[in-house]
């Protein structure tokens, strides 16, 4: 009687494990019974939305930032215009960071095209950060923007610009304009007016109506003309162009004038230098004509005026 007992106790604890295997196996609804039935369906259509929605948390963790962040406070605005607007002089005296800006850009036009000539020198102050930061932005085979500013907001937003002109370019099946590429430009910089951006750019290229150059800023100002000098070493870079700008350059004069200028600002200003980049816009495109250092430079001119002086 007792080995019996025993044996169906033990028969009925094999099939309560099995049917708890059972329960834990099909736990989710998809029981035999239900395969088929709107119950197995919701269950199915349950899963997948989660492993969706897993699988879009993943993806978005790992992508890039689609906007531009501001700060989180009750007024961005605000905020930036009392910690980090970007002004000169005493204006900076109240400022919790104080933008310490260094750099010399150029672009001119001419008959034969035009000349975009820049240093290589980032600054933070006394300190150099870097001294081959490539300050011209290729926004398209035929379109060039200029860094003078934050390093990161010019080369975030131009970087911008160029995805909107290729969008541009998709929608319409022809290439942006410049005084189009400029105004996108600036009027991205009109919604961000005060929230603590530090830009001056030049936007140029060749388009339909020829070669174009506009000068755009953080404040949404847009500005035609035919030449711009934006930075630090600005001055002196006006001072060499004022004196030997002319519309009837020919290629090798122009592209000497846009050397000397930016040679002549940093070798005043101890914000610039490094590596002089120069580009030369046709209707065929831009072409990068050289990168020579500034050091070089130095010594080649010196040259030329102690040769000048003995004749």
């Amino acid at each position: 009687k007792k080995r019996k007992k025993k044996k169906k106790k033990n028969e009925r604890s094999h099939t309560h494990n099995n049917k708890d295997v059972w329960n834990r196996k099909y736990d989710d609804g998809s029981d035999i019974l239900d395969i088929g039935s709107r119950k197995a369906e919701m269950q199915r259509g349950r899963r997948h939305r989660a492993n969706k929605m897993m699988s879009s948390m993943t993806m978005a963790a790992a992508a890039p930032p689609t906007q531009f962040d501001v700060p989180n406070v009750s007024d961005p605005a605000l905020y930036c215009r009392s910690n980090f607007a970007s002004a000169c002089g005493n204006s900076d005296a109240a400022q919790t960071v104080k933008f310490a800006k260094g750099t010399t850009t150029l672009a001119f036009k001419f008959n034969g095209g035009i000349i975009v000539s820049v240093d290589s020198r980032s600054t933070m102050g006394a300190y150099i950060a870097s001294g081959t930061v490539q300050k011209v932005i290729e926004i398209n085979p035929f379109l060039l923007g200029t860094m003078a500013g934050g390093a990161a907001d010019c080369s975030f937003w131009e970087r911008n610009l160029g995805t909107q002109c290729r969008l541009y370019e998709l929608r319409n099946g022809k290439r942006i304009s410049v005084a189009s590429a400029s105004k996108l430009l600036a009027n991205t910089m009109s919604s961000y007016r005060g929230y603590g951006l530090s830009m001056g750019t030049m936007v140029t290229g060749w388009d339909e109506t020829g070669p174009q150059l506009y000068y755009v800023d953080d404040d949404g100002t847009r500005l035609k003309g035919k030449y711009f000098s934006v930075g630090s070493g600005s001055t002196y870079a006006y001072g060499v162009l004022d004196t030997h700008y002319r519309d009837d350059l020919t290629v090798e004069e122009a592209i000497d004038l846009g050397k000397r200028a930016i040679y002549h600002a940093t070798h005043r200003d101890a914000a610039s230098g490094g590596i002089n980049n120069l580009y030369h816009v046709t209707k065929e495109g831009w072409i990068k004509v050289h990168a020579i250092d500034v050091n070089d430079m130095h010594y080649q001119f010196k040259e030329e005026r102690e040769s000048g002086m003995a004749n």
